[in-house]
């Protein structure tokens, strides 16, 4: 990137962050929300459409305009396609983060790894309207020995690439004659890379990611940020991620001087705490706890990993800790979150089964086998619509059954 293209970055990013505050304050006070909406909007394109500008052509344009419209009219039937994807490697996975339901040992599809060529199927299949594509899921994408060529198709045929990965099947030592998997990162073509910590000490790491260490982690980054920089290439940005809870809220300042130490971006973020497993066991099969029972149950889980401060803490979770409740049905037919889900993006797991989104685990919510069906015929199928359908309107009982969103509030609970 030249230092004129950074400059514009920079100054496109600094406008959006300005109309953004002065839609969420200066809005209020002045009782212009109407307009400060419509220039936060206006900037945010601007911004979108510059710093995608490699990834975008005129028909992925229509089409993320497209998906936008009918996303604010909440179209059952979706006339565009989305243009942001998750496409799973694997859903297997090397360490037990403590919130993750892989990582608690729940058993939810077989596990396994996608066939490359079947990838490269799908990619050429989404291309004209992806935009972006996320490599990982439920699994750790790093386990898979071809994800620098699933990475570095997706580049070539002109899609922003990202993954997100806890680096434990990094290694650092290469092979005599074998490029380094560092070298081969860089060399893939991925734009963003997210190394998951959640921690700044080894204390606080454990309690997320027992058994496993800190200092190698960090040795990981600091390795890949160099052999990056040793290769004059600018990509892939490297960010932290911190998912904020009561175990490492005490952190964040020091996790800040880490990111900046190591010249990386630190990713603050609320966490899912996936209270509605607590009536399951690790096959999924409902439990029928009684209901004080349940209520504890789910009151302790929240009481454990719920942050103090209230910045990190959806609404949601502060009823659910309060009452004990999971509540479902009262989401069937409005939400608490504008989720975009079903209309601006989609996941595909390994096995070629669809879902709505990222926070789908249960295979008894599938949309439908890609492979078997086709992209196109299970995004306005019968489920992907009362999927959408639920955000305007109740779903009877067939309709809700199986249905992910019917039992929604806009963020997985």
């Amino acid at each position: 990137m030249t230092a004129i293209s950074t400059q514009v970055e920079r100054s496109l990013a600094q406008t959006v962050a300005a109309t953004g505050r002065w839609k969420t304050a200066r809005a209020r006070t002045l009782g212009l929300a109407g307009t400060f909406e419509l220039l936060d909007f206006l900037a945010r394109g601007v911004f979108h459409v510059w710093r995608n500008r490699r990834y975008l052509t005129h028909v992925k344009l229509a089409n993320i305009a497209l998906v936008n419209i009918q996303f604010k009219l909440k179209t059952e039937r979706v006339i565009g396609r989305p243009y942001s994807m998750k496409i799973e490697p694997t859903n297997i996975c090397n360490t037990k983060c403590q919130l993750c339901p892989t990582g608690i040992g729940l058993e939810g599809r077989p596990k396994g790894k996608m066939d490359l060529a079947r990838l490269k199927g799908l990619i050429r299949s989404v291309r004209w309207h992806l935009r972006d594509l996320d490599l990982s899921m439920w699994g750790d994408p790093l386990i898979v020995p071809d994800i620098y060529e699933m990475i570095r198709y997706a580049h070539d045929q002109n899609i922003w690439t990202y993954i997100s990965s806890n680096l434990h099947a990094f290694k650092l030592k290469t092979k005599p004659g074998q490029k380094s998997q560092a070298q081969l990162l860089v060399e893939s073509g991925l734009d963003t890379l997210t190394c998951s910590l959640h921690g700044a000490s080894q204390e606080t790491y454990e309690i997320y990611q027992p058994g496993k260490r800190l200092d190698e982690a960090v040795r990981k980054i600091r390795h890949i940020v160099e052999t990056r920089d040793r290769l004059g290439s600018a990509t892939p940005a490297v960010q932290l991620n911190f998912v904020v809870t009561r175990h490492n809220e005490h952190e964040r300042e020091a996790f800040q001087r880490l990111a900046d130490d190591l010249g990386c971006k630190a990713i603050f973020s609320t966490a899912s705490m996936n209270a509605r497993f607590q009536d399951q066991d690790h096959k999924l099969q409902t439990l029928g706890l009684a209901d004080d029972l349940l209520k504890k149950k789910v009151k302790d889980h929240l009481s454990d990993w719920l942050p103090r401060d209230r910045d990190f803490v959806l609404e949601p979770y502060r009823r659910m800790h309060q009452t004990g409740e999971v509540q479902g049905g009262d989401y069937n037919g409005r939400k608490d979150f504008d989720c975009s889900w079903p209309w601006r993006q989609s996941v595909i797991n390994w096995d070629g089964q669809v879902v709505t989104c990222c926070g789908s685990f249960d295979p008894g919510e599938d949309m439908g086998d890609v492979f078997e069906h086709g992209f196109g015929k299970i995004w306005n199928g019968p489920k992907y619509r009362m999927a959408r359908r639920s955000f305007k309107q109740r779903l009877t009982g067939d309709q809700a059954k199986g249905n992910p969103c019917a039992s929604c509030p806009g963020f997985m609970l």
